[in-house]
């Protein structure tokens, strides 16, 4: 009786992604965009929204110093 242990060669460890491997990868990554879109659209519209209230009250004549 003898103990037999099968080593795949390095072609054959070298371990291919499944289909649903690849379906989570994307949809991890498209919810990672979607997550920074969510975050940064509303930073970018307030930032534009306060830039142009800026600009409309701002005096017409700025003083120097």
């Amino acid at each position: 009786m003898s103990l037999n242990i099968y080593s795949p060669s390095a072609a054959e460890a070298a371990e291919r992604p499944r289909i649903a491997q690849r379906v989570a990868a994307i949809f991890g990554l498209a919810g990672l965009v979607l997550a920074w879109v969510v975050v940064l659209l509303p930073c970018a519209v307030w930032l534009l929204g306060s830039l142009v209230v800026n600009r409309l009250q701002g005096s017409p004549v700025r003083q120097q110093a």
